[in-house]
């Protein structure tokens, strides 16, 4: 059964359609704030993929999966950005821009 418009599970599935770049970043993104103890969500809010970190802040990714931005609301300004290929450096300034939860990421053995 095909998801309806409009619907939770049919903005998920266009989101996941129209934009698969933007959703695998950010989906790569989370896997990598797990390391810093960061358990964040996707949300496909209108079918816009975007990853809630907290109350206070939101990421985003453009198309073609290329930059983050985040900021304290879906594209409201002013918003961080930084390239998608530095990835590891994204993770660590979202979760120093959240303070006290912060903590460094385990050293591998």
């Amino acid at each position: 059964m095909i998801p309806s418009y409009g619907t939770p599970a049919g903005d998920r599935l266009g989101a996941a359609i129209r934009r698969p770049a933007a959703v695998t970043a950010l989906q790569r993104l989370r896997m990598e704030l797990h390391t810093h103890r960061i358990y964040s969500a996707i949300s496909y809010d209108e079918g816009q993929p975007r990853l809630v970190v907290s109350a206070e802040l939101t990421v985003w990714a453009d198309h073609a999966g290329t930059v983050f931005c985040w900021g304290a609301a879906y594209q409201e300004e002013p918003a961080e950005h930084a390239p998608v290929d530095n990835l590891t450096q994204v993770a660590v300034r979202i979760a120093e821009r959240l303070g006290e939860h912060y903590a460094e990421p385990p050293n591998p053995p």
